[in-house]
């Protein structure tokens, strides 16, 4: 019993009993949010790799037509099941001319998927693309009204007039291959380009 009253009145072993137990707490502390912070990161890494899997299955589909030596269509659709997670966190997809883009505002943060396509993409119709170029040249560039002008102007041309197009995701896309003919001064030579619309 008097050694539990010593200890009682040992000013000393007050003070060192509660910064012992002081740097305890702030121990758990630190660890708590080391915890926390390690898993909201590891979240973030995961909805991180599913918006690249998702950009690059997109991205797969388009390269895979690009790569046809013949004018294909094929359509494309995006898994409900995977992608419905992204749309209730207001996930938006764009193509361009230079790249597929998933944008995902999760928790407020902004998680990005962005990818470039191997082969050179213009993301309007057949329709708008004939317009376009009958527009600037005077003919369509299929293979019956191939366009007057040099191979880079054509490429230069729709690359100035791709603009960044939303996809939605709960409509099919087609993916389309089609050839620009061109005349220069001797021969009719041919350019490919992937059309991805809605």
């Amino acid at each position: 019993m008097k050694r539990i009253s010593d200890l009682l009145q040992n000013e000393r072993a007050w003070v060192d009993f509660v910064l012992s137990k002081t740097a305890l707490i702030l121990a758990s502390v630190v660890v708590i949010a080391a915890i926390y912070h390690f898993a909201v990161t590891m979240n973030e890494v995961s909805q991180q790799r599913e918006l690249d899997m998702l950009s690059t299955e997109l991205l797969t589909y388009i390269d895979k037509v690009g790569s046809s030596p013949d004018e294909v269509n094929v359509t494309y659709t995006f898994n409900k099941e995977r992608f419905s997670n992204y749309q209730k966190q207001r996930a938006t997809i764009f193509i361009s001319g230079e790249y597929i883009v998933i944008n995902a505002d999760i928790d407020g943060r902004c998680i990005i998927s962005a990818k470039a396509p191997a082969f050179r993409v213009y993301p309007y119709s057949p329709s708008v693309l004939c317009d376009d170029l009958r527009s600037e040249y005077g003919s369509s560039g299929n293979i019956t009204e191939p366009i007057r002008a040099e191979h880079a102007d054509v490429i230069g041309y729709l690359t100035a007039r791709t603009g960044e197009v939303s996809i939605d995701t709960s409509d099919q896309v087609h993916i389309q291959k089609i050839f620009i003919y061109f005349v220069d001064d001797l021969n009719v030579e041919k350019i490919g380009y992937v059309l991805v619309y809605q």
